[in-house]
Order: C-alpha cells, then structure tokens, then sequence
C-alpha cells in the first residue's frame, strides 16, 4: 500500500513540476529571439510607452515598417512619431491592443494594416506572438484575455524551441534584412534596399483583394470599438491604406471596385479617413521585397505623401518640403556568352524554358535574362521526382509559371538555389506531391500564406543549417510550422 502511495505521489509530483519547469525556462532563460525581426516590438514597445507628450502612432504590418519614415514625418508635423507596424503574421489585433493603454489625450492614432484577409480580420498568431515578447515579457500585459487560449496552445512550441538554441548556444540572428539591426530607434527599417529585387516587379502569389469580403465584420466591429475607446481619452483617430503594388491587383480592382470597397468603409467604420486607397496604389518601382514593402525611394515618396494629408487635418496648408525621389531601376545584368550547352540540352528534355533571349554577336552565342520553367514535357511530365537546376548557361533560374505541374506525376521536387518566384497555381493538381526540398540557405523564394492549400500531404524540407533563417523570415512565418522539416 505504501509502495502504490509513493508512487502516486511522485507522479503527482512529475506532473505539476512539467509546467514549472516549462515556466523557469521561457521566463528564466536568456532571450533566444531577441535578435530576430520579432525583435523589433521591443524597439517599438519602449518608444511607444516612453515618448512623452503628445504623438503620433502608426499601427499595421510590417508594410509600416518599411513604409514610413518617422524623422520625415516627425520633422513635417512637428509631432514625435511612433512606428508601430512589425509584422501582418503577429494579427493586426494584437498590434493594436499592444498599443491601446499607451494612448492619451490628444494623441494622433493611424491604423494603416496591410490589404489582405489575414491583416483585416481578428487573426492572433500565439507562436509569433511569443517570439516578439522573449526578454521583455511585460508586453503579454497587454494582450487581450481573449487570445490567452492561443497563447497557451503555442507555449510549448515556443518554450522547446527557445530551450533547443539556448541548450545548442546558437541564438538565432537571420542575416539580411529580417534581423533586429533593420530597425531605428523610431522603428523604422532602416536596411539599405535599393530598387525593387522582384521576379517581374510583383510577387504573384499575393494578389490585392478590394472585395468587400476581405475585410471581416467582427473585425470592423473591433475597430469601431477600439476607436472609440482611444477617442473617450481625447485621442484621434484614423483609419488609413498601407502602400499597395499596381501590378499585384486582382483582376477584379479596378478603379469602380475599388472606389466600391472604399465607400463600403466609410459607411461600416466609424473612424474618419485618411487618404484614398487609389492614391495608395503605387508604380512596382516604389517597392522591395514584396506587394507591400517600399525601398528606400519609395519610403520617402509614401511618407511624403501622409505627411501631407497629416498637415492638412492639421490645418496647416503648406506644402512638404522634402524633396521626392525619382523611380529608382533595377539595375540591367551583362549577358553571358557561350555554346549551347550539354546542360542546357538534358535541361531542355524535361523542362519548357522561356525568359532568357538568345543572340549572336560577333560569331558568339550571347544569353540575357533570367530563366523561366513554363512547363514539363511530355517525358518530364512522367517523372516523380524534379530538381530544378541553380543555373544553366551560367543564368539564374529564377522562376517556375503558373500551372507548370499540372497533370504530372510528381512526388517530389527540389529548388535550385536561385528560384524566386513560384505561385501555388504551379502546382494545382498535384496531389501526390508529398516533399518540396528547398536548397538556398538564405529565403529567396517567399511562399504564399495559402501555397500549401490542395496540397494536404506535402511539406517543405529547409537544410538543417538554415532552418532558423526560415523559421523566422517574414514570408514563412506565414506557413505552418509543422510544415516546415529539416533535411
């Protein structure tokens, strides 16, 4: 009998100490993802709650982020400017709660969050939720009771993953721009970005809705709520577009659908405009790295052109003063010269190629361009497995077109280093397709958050070496962690 006590005893004692010790090692480690781009809430959390006196609060995605910039805008209005926008996978809602209790009186709040069902909607994601409190967790403060049962599911996930790279002594820092060293003090990106780095000056795997539908009733509910809150302690309030790439529309935005969408606002919310979606509506070469990230021009030309609309609300005419960039180019790439290769001959039996212009000068064979895979033959439509090459002919393949799979047998495919650009209509069909083996070990190609739809079986396989880099890149922290496997 004192045998079966003892050990229900200690069971009882294994049990209740699981959680403690989960607890001691996600609050009593040292942070793990404070390096990363969720890093960046901590940089905006202290600006928000620190800025004295009256301000301005931008609130979205990361399309603030890269959107806005904050000395411009603070220099035109004369207003301490607040950055608020990280990330469209942490839910616009949290974003937004995070920031209710910094508000006071006669503060200026935008809510510009990024036009896409996800951003529109009362959407929490508990997993990248906790990435961006790791080591200052009194932002959970200001999570709404509501979103606690998501938080709690996602614990694990979080507190194993932080323990695995504390345990390992490798603190995850993805180079490029997604890391905590994007960011100024305002919270602003601040990575040098150029000119527009897209396969075709768009990412085709996220068109830009203006149905009516994308925007959630609760969600617009929310809003009113929320805003009417913010305008009970003097603040003002206003409802805004994030910059948005013209040739990402949808086929159905036109200039009538839109101006449809807008009004359907207007009459729903009841928080005043600023600014008109069309006027958001920007040439491709305005942007980065996708349909809703500027470069650095087209930061400066945005933030000029809230910074007006700002003044005028302000009752202060006077033209901005900055001085607007040109458009900037990709720059153009020299050609590659050569012979029709053996590699280019076994590539060409299985894959239909296009995007690469083939000229002679001065005797020579001269490539220019960019590969595209358009398509299998009919040999290369029988294989199960696929690897896409880095190159041929010493040019990138960059890019794999709509409905290229489509009736195929494959099961597995691997992605050259250089693949950029793949919608999930490239695979509509293939439902045997289990394994998408990725081999570039920093994020050149960004899924869409719905790629793996229809394709209930398969997963994606990161090298080992990068899995952290893709874990925490913008575009995949849209996907199911699940999904994502190391090789």
């Amino acid at each position: 009998m004192k045998k079966k006590i003892l050990i229900i005893c200690s069971l009882l004692f294994a049990v209740i100490m699981v959680p403690v010790v989960l607890i001691s090692f996600a609050f009593g480690l040292a942070p793990q993802y404070d390096q990363s781009f969720y890093g960046g809430m901590a940089i905006k959390y202290d600006r928000l709650y620190k800025t004295d006196g009256r301000k301005v609060v931008i609130i979205g995605g990361s399309s603030v982020a890269f959107g806005v910039r904050s000395d411009i805008l603070e220099s035109e209005i004369g207003i301490p400017v607040v950055n608020f926008g990280l990330f469209a996978n942490l839910g616009t809602k949290y974003m937004l709660d995070v920031a209710e209790d910094a508000i006071n009186k006669d503060d200026i709040v935008i809510i510009a969050p990024e036009q896409n069902f996800q951003a529109l909607s009362m959407y929490f994601n508990g997993e990248a939720v906790w990435y961006s409190v790791d080591g200052n967790f009194k932002i959970l403060s200001k999570v709404d009771n509501k979103n606690y049962g998501n938080l709690i599911n996602n614990f694990l996930t979080f507190v194993s993953g932080k323990f695995g790279y504390w345990q390992d002594n490798k603190k995850p820092k993805p180079e490029g721009i997604y890391n905590v060293d994007s960011f100024n003090s305002y919270g602003d990106i601040i990575y040098e970005r150029p000119y527009n780095t897209m396969i075709d000056g768009y990412d085709s795997g996220t068109p830009i809705s203006f149905e009516k539908e994308i925007i959630s009733v609760d969600f617009i509910d929310y809003l009113n709520s929320y805003s009417q809150r913010l305008r009970d302690t003097g603040a003002k309030v206003y409802y805004s577009f994030c910059p948005m790439n013209e040739l990402a529309l949808s086929a159905e935005s036109d200039e009538k659908q839109i101006s449809e969408y807008y009004a359907y606002l207007c009459d729903k919310l009841n928080i005043d405009m600023l600014g008109n979606p069309l006027k958001r509506i920007l040439d491709s070469g305005w942007f980065y790295d996708s349909n809703f990230h500027l470069n650095d021009s087209g930061a400066v030309y945005y933030t000029a052109q809230l910074a007006q609309e700002l003044k005028s609300e302000l009752s202060n005419f006077s033209s901005v003063g900055v001085e607007i960039p040109t458009i900037p180019e990709k720059p153009e790439e020299d050609g590659v010269g050569g012979t029709i290769s053996k590699e280019l001959e076994e590539a060409s039996k299985i894959f239909n190629l296009s995007g690469v212009s083939i000229t002679s000068e001065n005797g020579e064979i001269v490539y220019k361009g960019e590969w595209c895979i358009d398509g299998l033959t009919e040999y290369g439509a029988l294989l199960e497995e696929l690897i896409i090459p880095d190159t041929l002919v010493g040019l990138p393949v960059t890019k794999i077109a709509d409905g290229c799979f489509t009736g195929s047998k494959i099961k597995k495919i691997t992605f050259g280093v250089n693949i950029s650009s793949v919608n999930k209509a490239a695979f509509e069909g293939c439902a045997d397709l289990t394994r998408i083996y990725i081999t570039s070990l920093m994020p050149v190609f960004h899924p869409s958050p719905d790629f793996l739809d229809g394709l209930d079986n398969c997963a994606f396989y990161i090298p080992e070496e990068a899995f952290i880099n893709y874990m925490l890149d913008y575009s995949w922290g849209y996907i199911d962690s699940a999904k994502i496997k190391k090789y």
